[in-house]
Parts: structure tokens; C-alpha cells; sequence
């Protein structure tokens, strides 16, 4: 079943098709039903097709219509979503991944995007909600600064899934931050607890966005001859931020490294400490625990057995042998640490 709501699509009777537009070469796009979709992809003007990958009627449409090269067709469609570049002589197919924002989903389970282009059509498909098609949509019809061009559209498309992960990765390195601040105020428990949580969507998201710096390193050493100049440029300044972004994540699993370490070393003092309370607290009663049981003997001859006072002297001797010990302790700085 589609995962496709009806305000996903212009027309919720179109099983599979999110959108379709036309670049007007101005920085807007008219919506393009899909009935005439077949009119206006063999008239090779520049289309935009979004689709969903669930739907069968997409994928006979794929497979039959749209005019994709059959030896790319295995590739758009394949449900391995491990980023890559695939090419057939002017056509150029991308799998990609983007930050996965649906309601109670997890950072690292990134949702994937394919993206066919000729240079004078693109198709999109994606398998679960991904907000960056929306993002440039928006710009094409309510804003009107789109791209005027499918090679624009095909680099603003990459930099924008792209530019999506800056605020994930930042809002990682604040709660890191936090967590530094907080970890003298945190039970051990809590702030490991945190930094396990934090730790593990660091290493999600590296182990999934590290290969697309590979796709996309291996996109601009053989760009498609389709891309302008500045396109060009634009993907290398997207590929080195993805760069940025991986060395970001790579700094906070070290960092997470480091407290680890501080809240081992805050739980090791912690012991210390207590130990060291104990040792104190033995070693006063130690003495006296001796005292207790060389009169605790139950033999003839104890001293004092006779003297009605003998109690009481025993326990005055006993109070001034831990107040001489703590005195002692005191003076030896024993105490004090």
C-alpha cells in the first residue's frame, strides 16, 4: 500500500504521482497532470516528474513510458539504497539519502531518493516522505526563484537534501555541548545513558551520509556533459559541506569518546572517594574493636569484673582513643582530602 497521503498528490486519484511540472525558464514550474505527461516528455521540454515507488503504476510506468535507458532502469528501481552514480551514455541516474524528519522515526534511518536526468527531464523517486522535492516545489510555484533549468534543478535537488543535515548535526553538537556542561550535576547512570543515545545516532548517521560523499566525489569527477559551469561548481561547494558534515560527525564520536572517559573518571573518584571515607571510619574503630574484644574474653581474671565503675572507665578510655586518632588524622591531613 502507498505510503502517499492525499496531500502529497495534485490528484489523489493518480496512483503514485506526487507531481509534475514544467520549468518555465524564470524560476517558476506549471503543474503538468498526467495525462499530459506523455505529451510533454515527447516534446522534450523540461519536466520535473516526482513519483512514489510503492505505487505499481509507477513502476510499469518507469518501466514502459518513460523513456529511461533500459540498462539504468534495474538501478532507479533497485531497492538497495546504498548511495551511488549510475550512467548510460547522456543519462545520469543518483541514489542519495536524506535526514529522515517523519514524525517518530530515527535520525539514522535516512530516507532514500533516486534521481534520473538527461538534462532535459528529471525523475524523481522516493520510497518514503522526504521533505527536500517540497523544499524546491515551494520555491518553483509559490515563490518563484527556482531553477529555471533541468541542470539547475537536478544541483539545487542534491544541495538541498544536503543542506538538510546542517541542523541535524548541529542540534548533535549542542546536545553535546549541553551534555558537557551537565555532566557534573548528572548521575553517572543518566549521563551515560545520554551520551549512548547521542553516540549511537552519531555513528547511524556517518555510516550512512560517509558513502554519499563517495557518490557525490565520483559525480564531480565525471560530470555529465549536460551540467553547466556553474552547476559544476555548485555540486563541488555541496560535496565538500557533505565533507564538513562527515568530519563534524567524526569530531563528535571523539568528543563523545572524551566524556565517556570523564564520566568514568568521575565515577572512579566517586569511588575512590567512598573508599577512602570507609578506610578513615575502620581505622578509628579498628583500635577500639580490639579493646572490645581483648574485655569481651569471658575468662577469669579480667580486670575490673569487680569495680562497679569499670564500665564507664572502659567506654571514657575507649572516647579518648578515637578522639586521639581523630586528632591525629587531622593533623596528618588525612581528613582533609
Amino acid at each position: 500500500m502507498s505510503d502517499v497521503s492525499s496531500s502529497d498528490q495534485q490528484d489523489p486519484n493518480v496512483d503514485g504521482l506526487l507531481f509534475a511540472c514544467k520549468l518555465n525558464g524564470h524560476g517558476g514550474a506549471e503543474t503538468i497532470a498526467w495525462d499530459r505527461l506523455a505529451e510533454a516528455i515527447d516534446a522534450s521540454e523540461p519536466v520535473w516528474v516526482h513519483l512514489d515507488q510503492n505505487s505499481p503504476t509507477v513502476r510499469n510506468w518507469i518501466m514502459e513510458q518513460s523513456g529511461i535507458a533500459p540498462a539504468l532502469i534495474a538501478a532507479f528501481l533497485a531497492d538497495e539504497t546504498r548511495p551511488r552514480v549510475t550512467r548510460s551514455r547522456n543519462e545520469t541516474v543518483v541514489i542519495l539519502r536524506g535526514i529522515n524528519t517523519n514524525p517518530e522515526a530515527d535520525l539514522e534511518d535516512m530516507v532514500a531518493i533516486r534521481i534520473w536526468c538527461d538534462g532535459q527531464r528529471i525523475i524523481s523517486l522516493r520510497h518514503r516522505r522526504l521533505m527536500t522535492p517540497r523544499d524546491i516545489l515551494q520555491q518553483l510555484q509559490e515563490f518563484e526563484n527556482g531553477p529555471s533549468t533541468i541542470p539547475e534543478l537536478f544541483e539545487r535537488l542534491i544541495a538541498r537534501l544536503t543542506e538538510r543535515m546542517a541542523g541535524t548535526i548541529a542540534a548533535l553538537d549542542e546536545r553535546l555541548d549541553q551534555l558537557e556542561e551537565d555532566i557534573e550535576d548528572l548521575q553517572a547512570s543518566e549521563a551515560r545513558k545520554q551520551l549512548s543515545k547521542l553516540r549511537k545516532e552519531a555513528v547511524g548517521l556517518r555510516r550512512y551520509i560517509a558513502p554519499q560523499r563517495e557518490a557525490l566525489h565520483d559525480l564531480n569527477t565525471d560530470f555529465p556533459k549536460w551540467l553547466s559551469d556553474n552547476t559544476r561548481i555548485g555540486l563541488r561547494e555541496t560535496t565538500d559541506r557533505l565533507l564538513r558534515y562527515v568530519e563534524e560527525l567524526d569530531a563528535a564520536r571523539e568528543r563523545s569518546l572524551v566524556i565517556k572517559d570523564d564520566i568514568a573518571n568521575q565515577m572512579a573518584e566517586s569511588t575512590n572517594r567512598t573508599l577512602y571515607v570507609l578506610s578513615i571510619v575502620s581505622a578509628i574503630f579498628l583500635p577500639l574493636g580490639f579493646l572490645t574484644g581483648l574485655f569481651g574474653i569471658n575468662i577469669g581474671g579480667m580486670p575490673g569484673v569487680e569495680n562497679q565503675y569499670a564500665f564507664w572507665i572502659a567506654c571514657i578510655v575507649m572516647v579518648v582513643i578515637a578522639a586521639a586518632e581523630l586528632w591525629i588524622f587531622k593533623k596528618l591531613g588525612w581528613l582533609s582530602k
